[in-house]
């Protein structure tokens, strides 16, 4: 393993572990090394914001478009 790699900040080796290559594989196993001691600089971790809005659709739930009926037959 490269010991270049244990001076590395989490988000350096998020973005080092898609390599294909031995400092890809290094970093990958890195990765895992400092999730098997829980080890974590905080530098990876995604912040979101409570307060964000976010557009969702709008649900069509239990509606369903009109439909023609059969002379005789009821909606039910």
């Amino acid at each position: 393993m490269t010991t270049l790699l244990l001076s590395t900040t989490d988000k350096q080796l998020q973005m080092l572990r898609d390599r294909q290559d031995k400092f890809g594989k290094d970093a990958r196993k890195e990765i895992q090394r400092r999730k098997m001691i829980g080890y974590c600089d905080g530098t990876a971790i995604e912040k979101v914001d409570p307060l964000a809005k976010f557009d969702e659709p709008e649900s069509t739930l239990g509606t369903s478009p009109e439909r023609e009926y059969a002379v005789g037959v009821r909606r039910v």
